[in-house]
């Protein structure tokens, strides 16, 4: 069998396959008339996902297909991401995919024979296998596991999943080239219908870790769509105890967020611990029995397991775990200069890539700061494993010390601090630590970056000099230094700096870029207090703090890296300084704030307060929600009041289960769980099984040519995730959220336990 087919055999083969009748997975082995087709029509110009701005796409004047060329002459072109939308429903059944592809005359490959890796709806399809088991050709593969069209003219099959009904758009990922030219057209999708009588499952989402007597309980029933019922009879058995019978109505609209009809079965009415099960039997016949059993608990001791390994996960982003890697990084290139160089080496890589971002490095170290500053008790007396340990330091002093001593390296001798650290292009998903030996650039300087360093290292100074150890007293007195000289800078230009997205159409690692420091200059401000008490300065940021709480959210669109007003909120909070009257006003005036948010969670399904802005979903949704949880157990700790326990605690059962994914938003042994995160030291194999990474979570705002999450992307904003090791805006995993989720947990569990 050649690796192509030209179009006349082509036809010919796919007439003999409908004719043939003999045996075969194919399950329209039936009259040749019995197929349907679909021929794409194309109309909107193919987008390059990378923005490498070096090739560009055009639609074929009949909106059969689209080209992909170079815009310059004799150049190498790298790797580039495309998709072009041709929205198509189609019924259920085996189906086949066939795109004919024709190759310029002087497209030179340069990866072997490779042209392009094509893709439906972000995935890779197979290639179809005819009924005697022939494959219509090869794919040229990669060492990444990606298949590749060949560089030859020719029409070439794929296999679709039988269920596949809404088809969006097709991508790919082109091969280097030297003039890369490659033409698709009469691109169609061949169905062999029949009826779907596959029975379903109710959808039973709950918190697979179990649920706490004195809290609230509650499952998600998510109705199948064509069920033509009007209630349901849920039972819920108490193990060894007694049964109660209930009928549900239908919802009568689905819920924006996911979609879904869907209903709430609250059982808080049931005190008593134990295992319990949710029944509800078939109906309509188009569904199956479908059963879920959870325990109620005195206390969440789950949770104590999930904290410690969501501390422990630190080290699979911590450089120094990975010996010999990024030796590079001692003679990082200075950018703008002709061969300046630093020792940037330590700290934790920010994210799925090997870059090293101090804007969200310091925000990382921001929250377990605060919270050993407010409530040390809390955070856990060990952590394992920790690269380089001190049995005498604290474990969370310990832990945060790796990336506080990295941040010192990125402060320049004027104290003004380097943006970040990364390539120039971002390594391939299959380098390990090991394996990238590009370059590392010191990017120029920002207000954001070098506010965000004054801030944290006040705070490490106050925080260190608690320590046990005389070694982290000196220690102390070198952030504080450091917090004084980039405070100092600060104030002799208040004008904000900012760097640039790209240098020359080069990304340099995510850009990080915010275009208003306002707020991290508030910060850095109040968390001067910490070391240096000031009642004339502190009178009038009580005043800006105060204003803060009229704003939506305390002025913050969401709580991340970008938007810091809460950091100063409550670290102001949290002074022990602070004139008790001041601090009561603020107090009350924060819970007002939160009042009109609680009772927006109580009437959601899913128990959130908000996971971004509006409805939607921001990303990293997951760390915006985690940070609200902690938002919420700062202010139980500051006031004592139940209430903000309660709403921090709701939110938890998000993160193991009670989500329309039934996931689990951690990876760990558990098939619930995350499968395939984002996470290079993952993808090549350097780490195995990693438990307690979270992941991104649904992202319904900005994708950045994330292919794999596209299809869902124009879906509710809930479900505007995948499972998949090629999505980054989806399932990637990031310093920010971890140190998120870790400190929520800590928080949670540790005031659980002081509660009366």
């Amino acid at each position: 069998m050649p690796a192509r087919l030209n179009r006349s055999a082509q036809s010919m083969r796919t007439a003999m396959l409908l004719l043939c009748l003999l045996g075969g997975s194919l399950a329209a082995q039936a009259p040749a008339d019995s197929a349907e087709r679909y021929p794409l029509s194309f109309y909107q110009t193919p987008e390059p996902g990378w923005s490498k701005l070096r090739l560009e796409g055009e639609v074929l004047p009949d909106n059969t297909g689209f080209r992909i060329h170079d815009i310059e002459a004799d150049a190498f072109d790298d790797a580039e991401q495309f998709r072009v939308d041709s929205i198509q429903t189609l019924p259920y059944g085996d189906k086949l995919i066939s795109v004919t592809v024709e190759v310029g005359a002087d497209h030179v490959p340069l990866w072997d024979n490779k042209l392009l890796q094509f893709q439906v709806n972000g995935r890779e399809p197979e290639v179809w296998v005819d009924a005697d088991g022939t494959p219509d050709f090869e794919l040229d593969m990669g060492g990444d596991g990606k298949g590749f069209i060949p560089a030859e003219d020719g029409t070439y099959r794929f296999r679709l999943d039988k269920g596949l009904e809404d088809l969006r758009f097709i991508s790919f990922m082109t091969a280097g080239a030297e003039q890369y030219d490659a033409t698709l057209r009469d691109i169609e999708v061949t169905v062999w219908p029949e009826e779907d009588t596959r029975p379903r499952d109710y959808l039973l989402f709950y918190n697979r870790l179990g649920y706490v007597e004195d809290q609230r309980r509650w499952v998600v029933l998510e109705w199948q769509e064509d069920l033509e019922v009007d209630a349901l009879p849920v039972t819920l058995r108490r193990a060894g105890g007694s049964e109660d019978n209930t009928r549900f109505e239908a919802s009568a609209e689905p819920y924006a967020g996911s979609g879904r009809r869907q209903d709430l079965l609250d059982f808080g009415h049931r005190e008593e611990t134990g295992f319990y099960t949710v029944i509800v039997p078939e109906a309509g016949g188009r569904t199956r029995h479908t059963t879920a059993t959870f325990q109620v608990r005195e206390f969440p001791e789950p949770y104590l397991e999930h904290r410690d390994q969501a501390w422990g996960a630190f080290h699979y982003v911590d450089s120094a775990a990975y010996e010999g890697a990024h030796e590079q990084d001692a003679r990082a290139r200075v950018f703008g200069t002709d061969s300046e160089t630093m020792d940037i080496r330590g700290g934790w890589y920010d994210a799925g890539d090997y870059g090293k971002y101090v804007v969200n490095g310091a925000w990382t170290v921001a929250l377990p700061l605060l919270t050993w500053l407010m409530v040390p008790e809390v955070l856990p007396e060990e952590i394992e494993p920790l690269a380089d340990r001190n049995p005498e330091r604290p474990a969370t002093l310990d832990l945060l010390k790796q990336e506080l001593d990295w941040l010192l390296t990125m402060q320049r001798d004027d104290g003004a601090v380097h943006h970040k650290a990364a390539s120039a292009a971002w390594p391939p998903l299959t380098d390990s630590p090991l394996d990238d030996d590009r370059i590392k650039w010191v990017m120029p300087i920002s207000t954001t970056a070098t506010a965000n360093f004054s801030s944290v290292m006040y705070m490490a100074a106050a925080a260190y000099r608690q320590s046990p150890l005389s070694e982290d007293h000196a220690q102390a007195d070198v952030y504080e230094a450091a917090a004084d000289e980039a405070r100092a800078f600060l104030l002799a230009h208040p004008d904000m700096i900012m760097i640039e997205d790209r240098y020359d159409n080069i990304e340099y690692g995510g850009p990080y870029a915010d275009y208003d420091d306002t707020d991290e200059r508030l910060w850095a401000e109040v968390a001067r207090l910490w070391v240096e008490p000031d009642d004339a300065g502190s009178a009038a940021l009580f005043a800006r703090l105060l204003a803060l709480t009229e704003e939506p959210r305390l002025g913050d669109a969401v709580p991340d890296w970008r938007h810091v007003n809460f950091l100063a909120l409550f670290n102001y909070l949290a002074l022990p300084q602070v004139d008790a009257e001041q601090r009561a006003q603020l107090l009350a005036a924060v819970e007002d704030n939160f009042r009109p948010l609680r009772q927006d969670q109580l009437a959601h399904p899913y128990g959130l307060m908000y996971a971004g802005l509006e409805d939607g979903f921001d990303w990293g949704s997951n760390g915006v929600i985690a940070t609200v949880g902690s938002q919420l157990l700062w202010l139980h700790h500051l006031t004592g009041e139940p209430e903000w326990y309660d709403a921090a605690f709701d939110m938890s059962h998000w993160f193991f289960g009670l989500n329309p994914h039934g996931m689990i938003w951690t990876t760990g042994l558990s098939r619930h769980q995350v499968q395939a995160p984002h996470f290079r030291p993952w993808v090549s194999g350097t780490v195995s099984n990693p438990q307690g990474l979270i992941a991104g979570g649904p992202n319904s705002y900005e994708l950045k040519g994330d292919m794999a999450a596209q299809p869902y992307f124009d879906g509710p904003p809930m479900m505007v995730y995948t499972d998949h090791q090629d999505s980054w805006a989806t399932n990637e995993i990031a310093i920010n959220w971890q140190a998120a989720w870790a400190n929520y947990l800590s928080l949670l569990t540790g005031l659980s336990e002081q509660r009366p």
